[in-house]
């Protein structure tokens, strides 16, 4: 055994576990004066209101999640007040705004002592005063509601006599008002009518809704009483709302509603205005109502349906959510003017607003109706937790959402707006009519050429094509030929320019009459408008004309152009223009500065059998001294021109390379060009296409060489339609379903979108250059639509995650090509795999990949870095190349295999695998929910990447586990509680012959030891030296299991000595639970590992190899003195819940610190200080 195993001079120090970055589920969120506040876990997270930027962080409970925030008050003598919650526990907490600290970013808290409560609680409200003296400041009185449906009172007084801040500054005491009942509430909503009445409206898990008072009016006793139990729901309550009392002329003289959401995934409204909450009632009617509190434990009973008390007053019924809905509110918006504005989250991660109408249709059906205004979905996954609305200083509302992503948004309420008459982003709409109405002529009659077509009068007049010449103004041309030019109102105050100010007649030519097509986007002020005859017209806005530039002989298909660089002072633009049914378009060169004129025409040849003919994008580059013309086809293949001059004012484009299924058969909709230097023929060709994906190649044009270096597919599509650079981000946008989008490529966020209809209709875009955003032209019903949109949809407050359990972890090695920080892949539930970067204490997610269709099973990189292979359910098992890319995107990522089942049905899952590397080959060992193991090999440099090489079955078990003890030793354990070797032949590793493959050879299992009662849930490997390795796995029975494997079989192989150094070493009762993730790792020749699983519990043990040696190979070991001494150093509570898998991240120096992210339902770095 070698000699740095054992424990050397530094074994007296103690290492400490420490919480550094969180990102877990956000629970709660408050909005505070100048504060807005998250609950992450058992931390509040506090950022400015005004600009979304983080300040500080707070950790309120040791790990209890937080649950609730109630605001007590936002800012009394530069104090606010808070009091949180979260299960069974409440702390008070008082926060300093002062001006100057909020402007440092340090935020000045006390906070009171934490007290624990007889039940949970689901809600709690600040009890209102009369009194203006500050002394009802100081002391806050609170109620609570808990899961049993009694009534707590929570008492916050101050220790200080002078109420000064300082730390433990009050103390929080619990009473109860009302004794718990049999009810199991699973949500409910506490609101203050009076200083002296507090109504409850309390969801069941059975689908009731109880709606009931406390009051302490009378001074003999304090009145509780029952006023409605409401049925209808198909479900359970996860969400209530008692709304204010409502104006005497809103929605038909409602006065009070309760809303109601549910497990059944539907919006309810009850109708609460005829109850007198004031009314004493006999000691008779307290106990009836008793009894129909706790009546029974069903969604139906008729005896109880039946009674007045629980009849069915639903006013409204809201259908939206595609899953159960988690919360409801009333917005507060202006006074009532005939409806009320609601607001739901549920789980499937949108946040939607309602308006309740009343119904004015079938008298059959319910008298009020809920409309659907907007939704909001800018979260990944599923179960959006938590919203408020606060408003801005700009006087507008923005709901800011918390999700299981870890991710925070915040996004206007355009409805609200429109309910306050404060001015949002609206579409408008216009009819052919109108704008024809409107226009005036740009000349005067006299001076404009008019070709007026009588025989288009018999057509239909319509909007045929759109172009922007600016970011103001665009050209419209109609059916009959007419060339109209629209001006955008602008009004930088309201940040608008989504309506027409006029528009103005150009001309009519009869050329254009039936079908035209125009083009602009290379310069500003400049458009080309082509028709069915070949004429080329060229429109400039300083002169408002347009005029002919060339003729070509047939019918234009389409026209793509480009600004170039001139060195001899013109301002020349690039017009390429493709004709139908011809192999030939031509490049023209038009000189735009003073008299439009083509200087030079180049021929471009189309290779029908390599490229297709339909030309659908271009990009134009210039590198060393050659002019080069990049073309994409509607076939899928990008071809490569290069440019010379044959004689002054003609050219020819001649094809050296065609780049072939750039985006499969699909069309290539846009290129760009980014050189990786000055003047240089290298540079990354970026198309996107109507596939759904982006596609990067890597290009010498010099060279004539191209590599793959990036193509992912998008989370919207699959028509993309372009692409663009903005502020050093990728933009893209296209269609998704009916639904126009603007998407963020860099940051992974959508800017813009817009239910257009489809795809299928004439739009333009134009985007805005002084910030995010655009303005969108399309048609649809025959009527033009506009609308413009300047920043994002929404801000991120905080970047998310993942939106499902993460099941997979894989940190890549720090090799000596990747100078960057390492890569963290993640795989969850949600089918994605998501690439992130953890610097400054912070997680940033660089890249999603979108191919898997099951959830994540098992992640790793390969030995480089430059490999990650992915598996999942349906057999699914990808291998991915990762490259680092000098550009925009920063981590490139391309599919390079997929497996492919042997199977027609293939329904098993990849429970594990495990790659070890040769050179270029990779070994690949991959076991099934079948029991099965199949063993491949991975050549990406060979004539035939992938060959299977062995397999082999197992018992009826599921096999769980599996790793490589030596390229030709394999061990694997599964639910039955075993570990076995399968030792495979040496011939595997040869070189793959260049016939097709062989079939595959096959593997036996031997020597079965025990290590688990049932299911192995983990498994590491650490390697000790060149003939053992440490073998660690933790089982669903909550142990660890040591077990120490030979590397290479010896001479006999009928002893089960030949693989394992020592028999099992089991430790029982590691956690309380199963053990679902481990790590090692090796600090100053010491051997520590990590374990975690369901209890939440992160533990640090050391291990130690003691009096091994060549010698001892043979000996049982029969207790953890005799081989192997396991000590646990400390435990640290993580507030990730269910954690399934841990990795150790970059050590640092070596000697400082150590990070080990943990990952489950969220993920949260550890660091262990030495």
């Amino acid at each position: 055994m070698s000699p740095n195993l054992s424990c050397d001079a530094l074994s007296q120090m103690s290492p400490t576990l420490h919480h550094e970055c969180t990102r877990v589920p956000v629970t709660a969120l408050a909005s505070c004066g100048p504060l807005l506040i998250a609950a992450e876990g058992p931390f509040l997270r506090f950022y400015h209101a005004k600009d979304s930027q983080y300040i500080s962080s707070q950790r309120v409970f040791k790990a209890q999640a937080v649950h609730g925030i109630s605001v007590c008050s936002e800012d009394y003598d530069h104090v606010a007040k808070l009091v949180v919650w979260g299960g069974r526990l409440v702390r008070a907490l008082e926060i300093d705004l002062a001006a100057q600290e909020l402007e440092q970013a340090v935020l000045n808290i006390s906070s009171s002592d934490v007290t624990r409560a007889s039940d949970w609680i689901l809600d709690l409200a600040l009890r209102p005063t009369s009194l203006d003296d500050a002394s009802q400041h100081q002391k806050n009185t609170c109620v609570a509601v808990t899961a049993h449906n009694a009534l707590l009172q929570v008492t916050i007084k101050p220790r200080g006599a002078d109420g000064t801040l300082q730390n433990n500054l009050a103390t929080v005491s619990i009473s109860e008002l009302t004794s718990s009942s049999r009810s199991i509430l699973y949500s409910a909503h506490l609101f203050w009518d009076s200083l002296h009445r507090v109504l409850v409206a309390a969801g069941t898990a059975f689908g009731e809704i109880i709606y009931w008072s406390w009051s302490d009016e009378r001074y003999d006793e304090p009145l509780c009483r029952i006023h409605r139990v409401f049925l209808g729901h198909e479900g359970s309550i996860f969400g209530v709302q008692i709304s204010k009392e409502l104006p005497s002329d809103c929605c038909q003289r409602l006065r009070r509603v309760i809303a109601s959401c549910s497990d059944d995934r539907t919006i309810r409204i009850w109708d609460v205005s005829d109850v007198n909450i004031t009314a004493i009632a006999s000691e008779a009617q307290d106990a009836n109502s008793e009894v129909l509190r706790t009546r029974h434990t069903g969604f139906s009973n008729e005896a109880f349906d039946l009674n007045d008390s629980s009849s069915s007053d639903c006013l409204a019924i809201g259908w939206g959510h595609l899953s159960r809905i988690w919360t409801v509110r009333f917005l507060e918006a202006s006074p009532c003017s005939g409806s009320l504005l609601l607001q739901s989250a549920g789980e499937d991660a949108t946040a939607r607003t309602w308006e309740l109408t009343p119904n004015t249709g079938n008298s059959d059906v319910l008298s009020y109706k809920l409309l659907q205004l907007d939704s909001v979905a800018n979260h990944s996954g599923k179960n959006m937790w938590s919203t408020v609305v606060f408003h801005t200083s700009a006087g507008l509302h923005k709901v800011v959402c918390g999700a299981a992503d870890s991710k925070i948004t915040a996004a206007p309420l355009i409805c609200v707006a429109k309910a306050e008459n404060v001015t949002g982003e609206t579409t408008t709409e216009y009819t052919v009519h109108d704008v024809l109405s409107w226009a005036q002529p740009a000349v005067p009659k006299s001076d404009a050429v008019v070709h007026e077509n009588h025989r288009s009068s018999k057509k239909a007049e319509f909007f045929r094509s759109y172009c922007f010449i600016d970011e103001s103004t665009f050209l419209v041309t109609t059916n009959s030929g007419k060339v109209l030019l629209g001006t955008l109102s602008s009004d930088a105050n309201l940040n608008r320019s989504n309506s027409l100010s006029g528009s103005t007649f150009v001309t009519q030519l009869e050329d254009l009459a039936g079908y035209s097509v125009c083009t602009s986007g290379s310069l500003p002020g400049i458009a080309f408008i082509a028709g069915a005859k070949g004429d080329i017209y060229i429109y400039r806005k300083n002169t408002a004309t347009l005029e002919r530039v060339h003729s070509v002989s047939g019918k234009v298909a389409d026209m793509l152009t480009i600004g170039v660089p001139s060195s001899s002072g013109r301002e020349t633009v690039a017009l390429l223009v493709a004709l139908v049914g011809q192999k030939e378009a031509q490049l023209l060169y038009v000189d735009v500065a003073h008299e439009p004129k083509v200087f030079c025409v180049v021929h471009v040849s189309i290779s029908e059998s390599l490229t297709g003919s339909l030309i659908t994008s271009m990009a134009y580059v210039r590198a060393s001294g050659t002019n080069f013309l990049l073309i994409g086809f509607r076939r899928g293949s990008i071809a490569v021109y290069s440019i010379r001059e044959d004689e002054p004012g003609t050219g020819q484009a001649t094809l050296f390379k065609v780049i072939d299924k750039v985006h499969d058969d699909e069309t290539v909709t846009s290129l760009a060009w980014v050189a990786l230097s000055t003047d240089s023929s290298l540079g990354h060709l970026i198309s996107v296409g109507r596939d759904g994906r982006l596609a990067v190649y890597y290009t010498d044009l010099s060279a004539n060489y191209v590599q793959l270096v990036h193509k992912l597919s998008l989370p919207f599509g699959p028509n993309i339609e372009g692409l663009y650079f903005q502020d050093n981000r990728l933009l893209v946008y296209g269609f998704s379903s009916k639904k126009w989008c603007l998407y963020d490529v860099t940051d992974e966020e959508e800017v813009m979108g817009i239910e257009t209809g489809g795809a299928h209709r004439s739009w333009t875009f134009q985007a805005h250059s002084a910030s995010l955003g655009g303005t969108l032209v399309w048609t649809r019903a025959s009527s033009m639509h506009i609308y413009s949109q300047r920043g994002p949809s929404h801000t991120v407050i905080r970047s998310g995650g993942h939106g499902r359990e993460i099941k997979a972890v894989a940190v890549s090695p720090k090799g000596i090509s990747r100078s960057c920080s390492r890569l963290i892949a993640t795989g969850a539930e949600d089918t994605d795999i998501k690439i992130f970067h953890y610097v400054d204490g912070h997680l940033a997610c660089r890249r999603t990949l979108r191919k898997h269709t099951t959830g994540i099973q098992h992640l790793q990189w390969s030995e480089d870095g430059s490999f990650l292979f992915s598996s999942g359910g349906c057999e699914e098992f990808y291998i991915w190349r990762i490259l680092n890319l000098p550009s925009i995107l920063d981590v490139g990522v391309v599919c390079e295999h997929m497996y492919a089942p042997e199977s027609e049905h293939s329904d098993l899952r990849i429970m594990a695998f495990d790659v070890t590397t040769h050179g270029s080959t990779h070994i690949i060992a991959m076991v099934f929910s079948d029991s099965s193991i199949k063993v491949n090999r991975y050549d990406p440099t060979a004539a035939v990447k992938w060959q299977p090489l062995a397999k082999g079955l197992y018992f009826t078990s599921c096999l769980t586990q599996c790793t490589f003890l030596s390229p030709l030793r394999i061990l694997t354990a599964g639910t039955d509680g075993h570990a076995v070797v399968w030792d495979l032949s040496p011939e595997i590793n040869g070189p793959i012959g260049g016939g097709p493959p062989t079939s595959a050879a096959a593997l036996t299992w031997q020597h079965p030891a025990r290590i688990h009662q049932n299911s192995s849930k983990v498994m590491v490997s650490h390697i000790l030296n060149d003939k053992l390795t440490l073998i660690v796995s933790g089982g669903d029975d909550g142990s660890l299991a040591f077990l120490l494997a030979q590397s290479a079989p010896s001479a006999s192989l009928s002893s089960a000595t030949t693989s394992y150094a020592s028999v099992p070493i089991l430790l029982i009762r590691a956690h309380a639970s199963a053990v679902t993730a481990c790590a090692t790792l090796t600090h100053r020749s010491r051997i520590f590992m990590l374990t975690s699983g369901n209890d939440e519990w992160v533990r640090l043990w050391e291990i130690t190899l003691q009096g091994t040696d060549s010698g001892t190979e043979n000996k049982k070991m029969t207790g953890l003195g005799d081989g192997l001494k396991i000590q646990r150093l400390k435990k640290i509570k993580t507030n990730v819940a269910d954690v399934s898998s841990m990795a150790v991240l970059d050590a640092g120096d070596g000697i400082a610190d150590v990070k080990v992210l943990v990952c489950g339902v969220g993920m949260e770095v550890i660091r262990i200080e030495w």
